[in-house]
């Protein structure tokens, strides 16, 4: 099971996409991104799997 959270790192290397697709979204307002340490963003990932199958169809 993957976790509920993951970094833009990782979530990156997980979807096989380069972090700046994935800060794109961000700035666009396309992907909620969360701060909770003040430093690193965290996607949840479910909204990223939505994002992406909102891409393909």
């Amino acid at each position: 099971m993957t976790k509920p959270f993951m970094k833009i790192k990782e979530a990156a290397q997980y979807f096989s996409v380069s972090k700046d697709v994935l800060y794109r979204a961000i700035k666009k307002g396309e992907l909620r991104a969360y701060k909770p340490n003040g430093r690193d963003y965290l996607v949840k990932v479910i909204e990223v799997e939505k994002w992406i199958e909102s891409k393909i169809a």
